[in-house]
């Protein structure tokens, strides 16, 4: 081969070098680009997802307003009464603060309840006082106050022992509210 030739295949080597290095780069560049409209597809995706997400969340803030509220007003009082002895020491104390004195010695039991799981078990007080009127009907009130969760099942008034005095006997249930079934 003569110079010229050795030449020329040097030339056409090195041109089709060129070509396969600026082919490779262009499937490259071709790749990055759709990846990167890809991504961007992706990004506007999720953007939308987000202003989903936060509609979604101001209507449900907004429709759960009057229940946040309620919880809120109410947790401090579920929190106080969590036991069976914190239920009998608030009607413990309500009676020595109040100087009533119990006929009957009290009883209470614990039911436990399978099928709410919010409250799971419920205190049961049934107490017989006797004492002046507006005392006992003070108490009553005073008890509405330490317990407000409590709910009477049985409430029998009747005279006393004296002109100026009232019996009564009262079933009070306390649920034991679990928040974080």
């Amino acid at each position: 081969m003569n110079p010229k030739q050795l030449a020329c295949v040097v030339l056409m080597m090195f041109i089709g070098g060129i070509t396969y290095f600026g082919q490779i780069v262009h499937q490259k560049v071709v790749l990055m680009k759709n990846a990167a409209v890809d991504a961007e597809a992706d990004a506007q995706a999720a953007e939308s997802n987000r202003q989903t997400a936060d509609i979604l969340t101001a209507r449900t803030k907004a429709e759960t307003e009057e229940i946040r509220r309620f919880l809120k007003a109410w947790t401090p009082h579920v929190e106080k009464t969590q036991t069976e002895q914190e239920v009998e020491s608030a009607i413990e104390f309500s009676l020595r603060d109040k100087g009533i004195s119990l006929v009957r010695s009290r009883k209470s039991e614990v039911k436990n309840t399978r099928e709410n799981p919010i409250i799971p078990r419920t205190v049961i007080a049934t107490l017989t006082i006797e004492d002046e009127y507006a005392k006992v009907h003070n108490w009553f009130g005073e008890i509405e106050r330490r317990l407000p969760l409590s709910r009477v099942k049985v409430c029998r008034f009747t005279g006393g022992g004296t002109g100026r005095q009232l019996r009564l006997d009262v079933s009070l249930e306390t649920p034991l509210v679990n928040l974080a079934p």
